[in-house]
């Protein structure tokens, strides 16, 4: 008599075969589910290429059968993968329907970087919302970080970002002729500044919204997407910006506050990586300042924002990504560099307090008021920009501390030349070394030019105890007082 299986071998075979079903079970089901929400948002993937939204779900059910459970895995990763896809291309320009289209134009300067250029542009390339163009300006480096970004651009970021370019053609209903009109740009210039290289993108950008990123700093992938967003709900929205996550030797949270015109005086309060209409770049005078000595040149252009009829918002997420160097090129030009927020101030007469400004010219005139670089940049400076008034402001300043009072007398009054009306401090300066030496005809010019513009009571208080020093009164025993003569000289 046949003995039967002993159980335990059944118990040892079964296991197997169920899992193998279950496998099978699970991979049909999640291929059929998200077969189905593909068909409905019309994002079948290239691996099904027989399935037609009139033959569904009949055609899906035989051509699934046909798979193994491998490529049946590689199908459904495909297919959440072309979900994802079709949902941003479905709820983007829907949200623009019948609006103007907004286009994204990143500039990027480089100097230095090129062991971060990858990941900059790569945060870039991956954006839910695409830039249009992206500019990468090599302010003439030794590194050569604009042929590196060539080559990146064309050979490890080609195939994303020839997707990006796919979906604004769909997204837009482009053609070539209209893709023809923006392009990816490196562009090597002469070393003159990030201000300088920032300046030559936006002006070759095509964009209507402009993002300026350094090199080595990054963007999350929905920070455009978000913002664009914001700006389909609010069309009259012209700048946008986010909360700053620092990363590399810090993880600082950056809660950046709401725009206010006295927070961009104090401490100019808006990253970077802020998005802007171009046409506010183009209603400032200088853009990203180039006459500005040694950086702050961000916080000289938010300043002159401020002019203009911003209509900010912020995002309260952390969408920018900083990379913070204890030891960076910018760290140690501000510890070695000082002066230079003094410098900026001096560039908007019409914003700060005169007796503000009025301390600033005192901390520049002492001895070491200006450091040895800077003035090497104040000479470059008053020589690429000679109708600028701040930099033959500057020169007079380093002139009349080292008490050359002819050629200061000389460089304040190239400053009073070219000045605006409402910029004051070449006047003050060629009023007070008049004074120190004697010409009484040209100190009562510029008083009176000072006067014209203040008024008595105003030039009063702006000429009293300036600088930090008191006018000494001394008693003369008969209810008079005379002022000592050493201290109102120092004064004056």
């Amino acid at each position: 008599m046949r003995r039967a299986p002993r159980r335990a071998t059944r118990r040892s075979c079964m296991p197997l075969h169920r899992r193998e079903g279950l496998i099978a079970v699970a991979c049909l089901t999640v291929c059929f589910f998200a077969l189905t929400f593909a068909y409905e948002l019309g994002a079948l993937p290239q691996a099904l290429p027989g399935l037609r939204r009139a033959s569904f779900p009949g055609a899906a059910a035989h051509e699934l059968r046909s798979h193994t459970g491998a490529s049946l895995v590689a199908i459904a990763a495909e297919t959440l993968s072309a979900l994802r896809e079709a949902a941003t291309a479905a709820s983007t320009p829907y949200a623009f329907h019948g609006a103007l289209v907004q286009n994204v134009s990143v500039v990027m300067p480089c100097f230095g970087q090129s062991q971060f250029l990858e990941e900059g542009l790569a945060s870039v390339i991956h954006q839910l919302y695409p830039p249009v163009e992206i500019l990468v300006i090599d302010d003439g480096s030794e590194d050569r970080c604009g042929a590196l970004a060539s080559k990146i651009l064309g050979s490890t970021l080609a195939a994303p970002r020839q997707r990006q370019v796919a979906l604004l053609q769909k997204w837009w209903g482009w053609g070539p002729a209209e893709m023809a009109t923006f392009r990816d740009e490196v562009v090597v210039t002469p070393n003159r500044g990030v201000a300088h290289a920032r300046n030559v993108g936006i002006r070759r950008a095509r964009g209507n919204w402009i993002m300026c990123l350094d090199a080595d700093d990054m963007i999350t992938e929905d920070y455009i997407d978000r913002a664009m967003k914001i700006v389909a709900a609010e069309p009259t929205v012209n700048m946008i910006y986010a909360k700053q996550q620092f990363f590399g030797e810090s993880r600082w949270q950056w809660t950046v506050p709401e725009l206010r015109v006295d927070d961009a005086i104090v401490r100019g309060p808006l990253p970077l990586m802020t998005l802007f209409r171009k046409e506010l770049w183009e209603a400032t005078p200088y853009g990203f300042d180039e006459a500005l000595p040694k950086g702050h040149e961000d916080w000289a252009f938010w300043l002159q924002l401020t002019r203009l009829p911003l209509q900010s918002r912020r995002i309260d997420a952390f969408l920018t990504l900083y990379r913070y160097k204890k030891n960076s090129k910018m760290r140690n030009r501000e510890r070695s560099n000082p002066e230079v927020p003094r410098l900026l101030r001096c560039l908007f007469p019409d914003l700060y307090p005169v007796r503000k400004l009025l301390i600033d010219h005192h901390e520049l005139l002492k001895p070491n008021g200006f450091t040895e670089s800077v003035v090497m940049d104040v000479s470059v400076s008053q020589h690429l920009h000679p109708l600028r008034a701040a930099p033959h402001l500057w020169s007079g300043m380093i002139l009349e501390a080292k008490r050359d009072e002819d050629g200061a007398v000389r460089a304040y009054n190239r400053s009073r030349a070219v000045a605006k009306p409402f910029d004051w401090q070449p006047t003050y300066r060629l009023w007070r070394l008049h004074r120190r030496r004697g010409d009484a005809a040209a100190a009562s010019e510029a008083r009176d030019a000072l006067v014209r513009l203040w008024g008595e009571d105003q030039f009063a208080w702006y000429t009293t105890d300036v600088d930090g020093d008191v006018v000494k009164y001394t008693d003369t025993g008969d209810g008079a007082s005379r002022v000592d003569a050493q201290a109102l000289h120092m004064h004056l």
